[in-house]
């Protein structure tokens, strides 16, 4: 194996402000990414490249992350992938076609306390275009995130980013590596394309140690003739290179009853480094395949679902299911059957459960593992290396102790050109009070994303209070400045009528005489705040009036102009 500790200086070395990275932190777990399809093994700011937890304070959980991709095209088989410690970077930023370097190839990033129609809100527009979602509240097919009403107050007929929970990140990055760049050098781009979005919250109390990743996959393929309008037999594999605080200490398992793996510490976790030992109690890292690719059963009792969160709802196709977990492998360094793949012959092996060699192992005397409690061996599906249960010590368990890296597959799926699949991952990190409590704790809260996504992400979007945002009451200010000349900002608020209707509003402007000067409003105005400009260029000094009516309302106030 390449060992990351002498390629680090390396790769940090390689990340230029050409690589483009933002940085999760919105809960506990503390996570650097690039707009290339890597996660961890990221240089951003003084907390370093290792994924953290608890915060950017905390000590490290995952050293590198990121997915194979592999299938055939026609009959050839390809593999390509972001695996960084693996030297494998097939993916550059961008949708197909464009430079790497193009500045909007970047991440967009939108909070829950970003401003109505403010920057972020507005960037997502770029990001829109190159394949994000949105909320589309005025229906008409397209993004365009305006203050309709002019109120100032976002509200369900309007457009917004598709944020999810507290913090939402995007990025495309597509497979144009040149095959002289790749690590498996035989394979081509083919024009497959990922929109990669991240999200998180800090605010649901279940989710404090989540982080979810949607995987849109599009395959466009690069207009050359002949190309097939279809990829046949698809892996989507999550890949992470785990370091829970010393690395060389580290087990691996999976669980398929929760389409899962996960690693942890064999005890205790010490190092040289006491800075990024747990100690006592490390925790256990999870990663969950939580919507697997489409699957067809041609069933009508069967269904496939794409869920986005409670304001853009979810997709239901009848006849089909999600994939599950159908194949987990961990590498061990060093040893050559189960280490880094050098081709997609050997990727491919190791994302359907097998050795480098394409051998199937035998759970019975595999070298790196053990069978507990008396189970008998020959009933193991020997694709799902171990697992067994180390809480409890029973069933096909990982006994070497080793920096782990690992392969957690999808069911076999199909690309057809311009449909993209949504896969979402979530990374749960698990923290006890010892090593298999941690694995518990970490069981524990993947079942309850299981809940949380069937019931379409709950808490991902709450509409605003529109009772407790919009004024109380009508309310006219006062003119400022006063005296003015030649220009004057009048305030005013309109409240949320009893039956929740808009009532026509008038801002008239009168002489000393009370003569009408010049009507500044009159229309239908929606609840909020509201301020008007005021041109009195074109009259002469003296002493004006301006009154706001609307429904029983009615105020007036005075104004001076001063030439």
């Amino acid at each position: 194996m390449i060992k990351k500790y002498i390629i680090l200086f390396i790769l940090i070395y390689s990340i230029t402000s050409a690589q483009t990275a933002a940085v999760v932190d919105v809960n506990n777990f503390y996570i650097p990414f690039n707009n290339k399809g890597i996660l961890a093994d990221v240089n951003f700011g003084s907390a370093g490249s290792l994924a953290r937890y608890p915060g950017s304070e905390g000590k490290g959980i995952i050293f590198s992350a990121g997915f194979y991709l592999s299938g055939y095209k026609n009959e050839d088989l390809f593999a390509n992938g972001a695996a960084s410690s693996f030297i494998v970077e097939d993916y550059l930023p961008g949708n197909i076609g464009t430079s790497p370097s193009d500045p909007k190839n970047i991440i967009y990033t939108v909070k829950i306390d970003d401003p109505y129609y403010g920057k972020a809100w507005q960037n997502w527009k770029n990001a829109v275009n190159q394949g994000a979602y949105y909320y589309d509240g005025n229906g008409n097919g397209y993004y365009d995130p305006i203050d309709h009403n002019g109120n100032g107050i976002w509200e369900e007929s309007e457009d917004r980013p598709d944020l999810l929970f507290d913090a939402t990140y995007f990025t495309v990055y597509n497979d144009s590596q040149p095959r002289n760049k790749r690590r498996w050098n035989t394979v081509e781009p083919i024009g497959i394309e990922i929109r990669q979005t991240l999200f998180a919250s800090g605010s649901v109390p279940e989710l404090q140690d989540v982080i979810f990743i949607r995987y849109s996959i599009l395959y466009k393929g690069l207009d050359k003739a002949f190309e097939p309008d279809t990829l046949n037999d698809i892996i989507f594999s999550v890949w992470t290179d785990m370091d829970i605080g010393n690395p060389i200490d580290d087990l691996i398992g999976c669980d398929t009853l929760i389409n899962s793996a996960y690693g942890y510490n064999n005890g205790p976790d010490t190092w040289y480094n006491p800075g990024n030992a747990w100690g006592e109690s490390p925790p256990a890292i999870f990663r969950t395949i939580l919507q697997g690719p489409p699957i067809r059963t041609d069933n009508q009792n069967d269904f496939a679902y794409s869920r986005r969160g409670q304001a853009l709802g979810e997709e239901k196709i009848i006849g089909w299911r999600n994939g599950k977990l159908n194949a987990y492998i961990g590498n061990i360094g060093g040893f050559r059957l189960t280490t880094e793949a050098d081709n997609p012959i050997q990727a491919r092996n190791h994302m359907e459960g097998l050795l480098t060699t394409g051998e199937i192992v035998n759970p019975c005397d595999f070298l790196f593992g053990e069978i507990l409690g008396g189970l008998n061996c020959d009933v193991i599906n020997p694709r799902f290396w171990y697992s067994g249960d180390p809480v409890i010590k029973q069933g096909w368990l990982c006994k070497v102790r080793d920096d782990k890296t690992d392969l957690l597959s999808t069911e076999n799926f199909t690309l057809i050109r311009n449909q993209p699949v949504d896969i979402i991952v979530a990374y749960t990190v698990g923290h006890g009070t010892d090593h298999l409590s941690s694995i518990t704790d970490g069981r524990n809260k993947v079942r309850k994303l299981f809940e949380i996504y069937e019931q379409n992400f709950p808490g991902s979007y709450t509409p605003p209070n529109y009772e407790e945002i919009y004024p109380k009451e009508f309310s006219l200010s006062q003119n400022y400045p006063n005296p003015f000349n030649p220009s004057t900002t009048i305030k005013f608020t309109v409240p949320l009528d009893v039956k929740r209707e808009t009532s026509n509003t008038k801002l008239v402007v009168y002489d000393i005489l009370g003569r009408e000067v010049k009507t500044l409003v009159n229309e239908n105005r929606a609840p909020g705040s509201y301020e008007i400009t005021f041109d009195a260029s074109q009259l002469a000094s003296g002493v004006y009036f301006y009154r706001l009516t609307s429904g029983d309302f009615m105020q007036t106030k005075k104004m001076i102009l001063i030439r």
